[in-house]
């Protein structure tokens, strides 16, 4: 995979690629032979790659070359390349590391598009970037704080308040006066019982108590086609059925963050389009105690409102994403969302031109729809082989000018 620049990339932009063609030459290359590799790696145009610029203490130089040897020097500093003899560089085990997991302090962007950039760090990390009072939505599906490690980096419900906490309180002042926050939560069993963990309520009152939030709704996503588990109580003891939903919150630090139902609509029901036909409700009274006035509910609005339960299948197979990764020999992120999640938040909760943040980008979903919705969009995340993966989801991408 690919991107394409016009202009000459930075120090910060070419540090990546330079540690790529350092692994991929085996862990160590001269210098010389890296601008090759990296203009190759990084579709660097002829025009681009042998631009030059004349300095009078040093002459007519490369620009491009120049800024291949300043990103080695970023990466010495940082400890993830050093020079040994010759003009030759090597990938320290560090750097090694690097490739797999984004570094303490280190945030590199490895791609934007005209609405928006994906980066390759770690969530506290990325969020300094962004400027006080720039989010008007921060979606995102954090690491679940699951019993066994999954290969994303989960916590246990153990370590994971503390965690979470110290990185959520970084995040109000980075929205917008109206702004808000949703977060997908999953489940989490104890460690060798059939009952649920209460991490998810502990979290919600420390994100009340301590870091200032207040709890809009809560919704609920279900995944018809969810897998039985966990698979010790569900298929092999038969003590609990299969758990389809998965909860998603939405705070805000003020009680009325900007919100519109009315960008969310459904299809009325049939039944509901003959009432309108006939003039709405005749007025009566209900068992329950409520009383329709006479004509309530006639009126076409375009749609009904929906309710907190988004059903949404988890079960695409065959797109952009999945084909790019599979094709480029880059693994999928295990715990991808449907677009018809982030998709429902970002119709109700922002406004075109907004921009949406999620510190856990996993896939690139939340961007991909934002995008599509004329969103801006930024997304992390501190593993580089899924921020790559996630690249397949925006035709238009390209290494960030």
């Amino acid at each position: 995979m690919t991107a394409t620049v016009t202009t000459l990339p930075s120090q910060q932009q070419l540090l990546l690629p330079v540690l790529q063609s350092l692994a991929a030459n085996g862990g160590q290359a001269k210098t010389t032979d890296l601008y090759a590799a990296v203009a190759e790696r990084t579709a660097v145009p002829a025009a681009v790659r042998t631009a030059t610029e004349t300095l009078e203490s040093a002459g007519t130089i490369n620009t491009f070359a120049r800024s291949i040897r300043w990103a080695q020097q970023r990466g010495k500093l940082l400890g993830l390349m050093q020079p040994v003899s010759g003009g030759v560089w090597t990938l320290t085990e560090k750097g090694r590391k690097a490739l797999r997991e984004s570094q303490p302090g280190v945030v590199i962007t490895v791609f934007v598009t005209d609405s928006g950039a994906a980066l390759w760090a770690a969530a506290e990390d990325a969020v300094g970037l962004l400027d006080d009072a720039s989010v008007a939505l921060l979606m995102t599906s954090p690491p679940y704080a699951l019993q066994r490690q999954k290969e994303y980096g989960n916590k246990t419900a153990t370590a994971y308040l503390d965690w979470f906490l110290s990185l959520a309180k970084e995040w109000p002042k980075k929205l917008t006066p109206d702004g808000s926050i949703v977060l997908n939560l999953g489940d989490a069993f104890e460690a060798g019982r059939p009952t649920l963990s209460l991490y998810q309520e502990r979290l919600l009152v420390k994100l009340v108590d301590e870091v200032g939030l207040r709890l809009c709704q809560r919704f609920a996503w279900q995944s018809p086609s969810r897998m039985p588990a966990p698979a010790e109580w569900v298929t092999i003891r038969r003590v609990r059925v299969k758990n389809t939903l998965e909860q998603v919150y939405w705070l805000s630090p003020n009680d009325q963050p900007y919100s519109d139902n009315r960008q969310v609509l459904v299809p009325y029901s049939e039944r509901m389009k003959s009432r309108i036909r006939e003039g709405g409700e005749k007025k009566a009274a209900r068992p329950s105690g409520y009383a329709f006035a006479a004509h309530a509910f006639g009126k076409d609005n375009g749609g009904a409102i929906p309710g907190n339960l988004i059903v949404a299948p988890n079960t695409v197979s065959n797109d952009r994403y999945l084909n790019g990764c599979r094709r480029d020999g880059i693994p999928l992120h295990p715990a991808r969302f449907p677009a018809a999640l982030p998709e429902f938040f970002i119709k109700f909760l922002t406004r075109p031109g907004d921009l949406v943040f999620d510190p856990f980008g996993g896939s690139g979903t939340t961007g991909a729809v934002a995008e599509t919705l004329g969103r801006r969009w930024v997304t992390c995340d501190q593993v580089l082989a899924y921020v790559l993966g996630s690249c397949h989801r925006f035709p238009a991408a390209e290494l960030a000018a």
